[in-house]
């Protein structure tokens, strides 16, 4: 909108203008050299002092910049992605302590986690090669476009021949296992990670530690559960539990696992405040009736009270399925099986701990002659129902309302070890120094 000062240019100095460049001409074709200098030295001198008159009209219309609430301002950061977050954070000391601010972190998670259109997720891609090479790329382009960008992500620890697994996500970190003598927690959104020391477990073969990563809200602390199991005569084995702490740096031993029971080489799924683990129960345990063979079932680690609990699965048909594996779909505990290598189905708890909210989520039809592979347990699930997982070493997308499959790629390729679902937020963001972060976002610009 036209203010008055650029309608009274537009009107009169606009017409000046004009003049002056009709007059120009007329200049220039005059026939005395000396004459023609002097009128062209005149006419210049006429627009400089028009050029400062409108200059003057506007700045004195210009009105001074609104003022914005550091309220408003904190709503409107906390909607945006986080690499703008880093790049904002370098441009002025208050927006640089808002968004180191650990409520201002907590704020822009819960809005990330909650946007149901996975617009802030992304998966992270162990691939296949010899090579430990690890991609990332969107959720959300994944489910909706046939091809997706992906970056590669600069893995903290070096050691490009060695595969580390990845045990888990929980509010932007990953947590990895190094040769399950340590792990790393990392947020690959900022660049930021923190190496545990050694668990320092008496390790032979045959041993191995069944890892879990999750969070204690009431202490605010990031822990790391590693179950340390020494297989023994039929199947049982001793168990050592400890746990990590990232507000401490340490690990500190807890009650062994339930006895009886152990869990199988597989990595503890969080769900409210709980870590979960696929576990086999054997006889005189007291848990639940004698059998001659072992028992599948869940064994819950509640991370505040560091207590065990026994979480009861749906009815399923055990005699004609698989083992089944634990994961998490929408903040809620799920379970997947494949069912007499025609169909995998899957089933989420809908209430964490009451065996009744468990729900049939989807049976998956596998395709002709599917070999000895099997979907892995599911990523994620979209706001229509799509189901991503993972069959041959390459991503599927599965339609439950028409039955159909879609085969998402990368502009990287194709051929996946290994796959995690993460939100992009700012944890860990608040125990950096400015200069560092500063340096992040730039690199993140280039």
């Amino acid at each position: 909108m036209s203010s008055e000062g650029d309608t009274y240019y537009h009107h009169h100095g606009a017409a000046t203008a004009d003049a002056i460049m009709k007059r120009e001409r007329s200049i220039i074709n005059h026939k005395d050299p000396k004459t023609t200098q002097s009128l062209l030295a005149s006419s210049i001198e006429q627009r400089q002092k028009q050029s400062q008159n409108h200059s003057l009209s506007v700045s004195k219309t210009l009105l001074p910049l609104p003022f914005i609430p550091e309220e408003l301002i904190e709503e409107i950061f906390s909607r945006l992605p986080v690499r703008s977050l880093l790049q904002l954070r370098c441009v002025c000391k208050s927006w640089k302590s808002l968004i180191s601010d650990p409520y201002f972190i907590k704020k822009h998670l819960l809005r990330s986690t909650q946007n149901t259109s996975l617009t802030h997720h992304r998966i992270i891609l162990s691939s296949t090669t010899a090579e430990f090479n690890l991609k990332s790329c969107s959720v959300n382009s994944l489910i909706n476009n046939p091809l997706t960008n992906s970056e590669e992500l600069n893995y903290p620890v070096k050691n490009k021949y060695r595969h580390d697994g990845i045990i888990g996500s929980c509010n932007g970190l990953l947590c990895f296992a190094i040769k399950a003598e340590c792990v790393l927690l990392w947020n690959p959104s900022i660049r930021v990670s923190k190496k545990s020391p050694p668990l320092g477990n008496n390790w032979r073969p045959g041993c191995y530690t069944a890892f879990g990563l999750g969070y204690d809200h009431l202490s605010d602390d990031y822990k790391v559960v590693a179950v340390f199991c020494d297989p023994r005569e039929h199947h049982f084995s001793d168990t050592k539990v400890k746990v990590y702490s990232l507000n401490t740096n340490s690990w500190r031993k807890i009650q062994d696992f339930p006895y009886g029971f152990t869990p199988l080489h597989d990595f503890g799924k969080f769900v409210s405040g709980t870590l979960n683990w696929s576990a086999n129960c054997f006889s005189g345990s007291g848990y639940v009736n004698s059998t001659s063979n072992p028992l599948w079932v869940i064994v819950s680690l509640d991370l505040q009270k560091e207590t065990y609990r026994q979480v009861l699965p749906p009815e399923y048909e055990k005699e004609e399925s698989s083992r089944p594996s634990l994961g998490v779909l929408s903040d809620c505990l799920c379970m997947s099986y494949d069912y007499k290598k025609t169909h995998f189905v899957v089933w989420v708890m809908k209430d964490y701990g009451v065996g009744e909210s468990w729900v049939k989520l989807v049976t998956i039809p596998y395709l002709p002659n599917p070999e000895d592979f099997s979907y892995s347990v599911p990523f994620c699930i979209s706001e229509n129902g799509q189901v991503l997982l993972m069959f041959e070493f390459d991503l599927v997308l599965y339609d439950p309302r028409d039955q159909s499959f879609k085969y998402p790629r990368t502009e990287s390729g194709r051929g996946w070890f290994d796959a995690e679902v993460y939100v992009e937020t700012l944890v860990l963001g608040s125990i950096l120094s400015f200069p560092t972060l500063y340096f992040k976002a730039l690199r993140l610009l280039l």
